[in-house]
């Protein structure tokens, strides 16, 4: 038994929470600080960001060909926000699989929802969300942006209420504070950690052949 690994669990880690709640960030530090983590890189209709790159930030598509993904089955999950698409490739967590790692999926509260009730054997799901130490922080996010007119911020700030009255639906909740995403890393590290050593069926299905235990009794 020494000298057989045991079962890992191949985890699809879902991390979400308003527009303004620093997950960007928090999710950025959190891959660059664990090599064992494969970001999933979510496509989108919205047109990028000064700093952004196709590809490394966003998979950056015409709303032509993503509805052309959504009408061939490619998405693990899609949804509407703020008038763009965003999805994810179900080819990403195949891609995390094959590479023996665990898949980060950084996905708008929406979009969280339909994965929750979707079976993604032999992966198994986890999903936290994200949330700023208070309402007047976040505000302060999305205004210190200066990406989205005063009509926009106002449409995100509406929409970051309903999406945290979701929060029910998610497994663990991270406050990230101002300045602080360190934190919030070290906290989702631990999830993580905790996560991987679940002693679940699977685990069990390997332990009983190297003890010598049948399991059809």
């Amino acid at each position: 038994m020494a000298n057989t690994p045991l079962y890992k669990p191949n985890l699809v880690i879902v991390i979400s929470g308003p527009s303004g709640s620093g997950k960007s960030t928090v999710i950025d530090a959190l891959c660059k600080s664990d090599e064992t983590l494969r970001f999933s890189i979510s496509a989108t209709t919205r047109k990028p960001r000064r700093s952004e790159v196709d590809g490394v930030d966003y998979h950056f598509l015409p709303k032509a060909e993503f509805e052309k993904h959504i009408q061939q089955g490619s998405f693990l999950e899609w949804a509407e926000y703020g008038g763009n698409f965003y999805g994810t490739l179900k080819s990403e967590i195949v891609a995390a699989r094959e590479a023996e790692k665990d898949a980060i999926l950084e996905i708008e509260v929406k979009g969280t929802l339909q994965i929750r009730t979707q079976d993604l054997s032999p992966a198994r799901s986890l999903f936290i969300f994200i949330i700023p130490p208070s309402f007047a922080i976040l505000e302060k996010r999305l205004r210190r942006r200066k990406t989205e007119s005063e009509t926009e911020v106002k449409k995100r700030l509406a929409i970051a209420k309903s999406e945290i009255l979701e929060i029910e639906h998610f497994d663990y909740w991270i406050s990230n504070p101002e300045n602080a995403p360190q934190k919030a890393v070290q906290q989702i590290q631990a999830i993580i950690a905790a996560e991987r050593s679940r002693i679940d069926t699977q685990l069990i299905e390997t332990i009983n052949p190297l003890l010598g235990v049948d399991q059809s009794d």
